[in-house]
């Protein structure tokens, strides 16, 4: 997991393109919920990002929530 963020980080924060917004760990798993500029912008430098790397076990799913809702749902529960 360590690798896999900081192989992204730095090119999501490129250009301040995303913000890394919350991230989430258990039950084996980590979640993370970045906020980016478009979804295909983030496609081509998640690409960028692992290029030339092996595979990771991740599944990436695409929500539109430009009020940042999830995010804010969170904070108040902290």
């Amino acid at each position: 997991m360590i690798q896999f963020e900081d192989a992204l980080g730095p090119i999501l924060e490129q250009e301040r393109f995303a913000t890394l917004a919350l991230v989430s760990t258990g039950e084996n798993l980590r979640e993370w919920i970045y906020y980016a500029k478009s979804e295909d912008g983030f496609a081509a430098r998640f690409d960028y990002a692992f290029a030339g790397m092996s595979a990771f076990p991740i599944e990436i799913h695409v929500a539109h929530d430009p009020q940042w809702a999830t995010y804010e749902q969170f904070r108040q529960f902290q």
